[in-house]
Parts: structure tokens; sequence; C-alpha cells
């Protein structure tokens, strides 16, 4: 018998396991019968979140053909795990060079919502650059991206991941207006 599949959302940045397309995709795909999905708080520090995902996912590999779902930094993280686990993912505009882009955020941090504080200095930083991956397997990713994305220039993830199945909505936002119409999408691409 063949396994069950799970797709594990990776949250993005300052975000948690309930957020909006967290609880989006887990209602849509609660009474499925091939497709289970789970997410997890990240901790904060990027390679204590690795690790944290690493041991999630392969906790889950026996009983499961494990997918990603990678938003934002989730984005950049399931590009490190896909490869190095190899799986199939599906971005939704991702960070594609995350260790550049958080230069101005140095400092004390607190994530909203959960409270927890934390310290972005040159060694969290080189944790990110630590597990960049210079070329990605563009047949392992679907990437959903939106022209009106505010926080991330689309044409970044659309260059990076280049020869992948790259689908390009007009508009839209960093959160991704009407994520509940790819989810076929998303689903075919995992079967």
């Amino acid at each position: 018998m063949s396994k069950k599949n799970l797709i594990v959302y990776v949250h993005g940045w300052n975000s948690h396991a309930n957020a909006r397309k967290a609880q989006l995709l887990q209602n849509e795909l609660k009474d499925h019968d091939q497709f289970d999905c789970e997410s997890i708080t990240l901790k904060n520090h990027p390679r204590e979140a690795i690790d944290q995902l690493t041991n999630f996912i392969e906790s889950k590999q026996t009983e499961y053909e494990v997918h990603l779902i990678g938003s934002s930094l989730g984005g950049y993280y399931s590009t490190f795990l896909a490869e190095k686990l190899d799986l199939k993912a599906a971005m939704i505009n991702p960070a594609v060079w995350a260790y550049k882009i958080f230069e101005y955020d140095r400092g004390e941090n607190v994530n909203p919502n959960t409270g927890e504080e934390y310290f972005i200095d040159q060694e969290w930083i080189d944790s990110l650059e630590e597990i960049f991956i210079e070329k990605p397997s563009p047949e392992k990713y679907l990437v959903l991206l939106q022209t009106g994305d505010e926080t991330l220039n689309y044409k970044y993830a659309e260059k990076y991941f280049s020869g992948a199945n790259i689908v390009i909505d007009e508009g839209g936002n960093h959160s991704f207006e009407n994520l509940e119409i790819k989810i076929p999408q998303i689903l075919l691409h995992f079967s």
C-alpha cells in the first residue's frame, strides 16, 4: 500500500504554526483522502529552525510521503530542505537570498505572534548564508508569485527558480491573495 501524502507548511519570519495560510491549507485538506497538512511554530534562529524541521520531517517519513509548502523565509528554508532531503516543494512568494535582507533588522526582535524575544546578529545572518542553495533543482518546485508583493520583489524568485514551474499572478501582495484557488495546482505538483 502506498503512503499517504503529508504537506508540511513552513511559515515565514515572525509567523507561527496557526498563520492564515497554514489554517487555510489545513481546512481545505482536512477531509482529503490523499493529503494531510501540518505546520509547526519554528524557532527564531535559522539553524534551530532547520534542525527542528529536519527532525519533524524525518519523524514523518516512515508513515508519509512528505512535501513542503514554504512562504517567504519558509520558502528559503524549504529550498534547503527540498534539496537536502530530496523533497518536492511549492513556494509562496519565497525569499531567495534571505541572508541579504535582514541587515536592517539587526538587534533585538520580538515575534509578535509568539512573544518570543531574539537577537539578530552577524552569526544569525551567517546561519542563513550557510543554507543557501546556489542552483535549486527546477523539477522539485512549483513557485507561486504575485507581482504586488510589497516585501519581496517577485523577479528575484522568478530568476532564481528559472526552469521550475513558475506561476506569476498580477497584483496580490506578500501574504498571497486567493491561495485557495492554487491548491489543486499544488496537489497536482505533489502527485
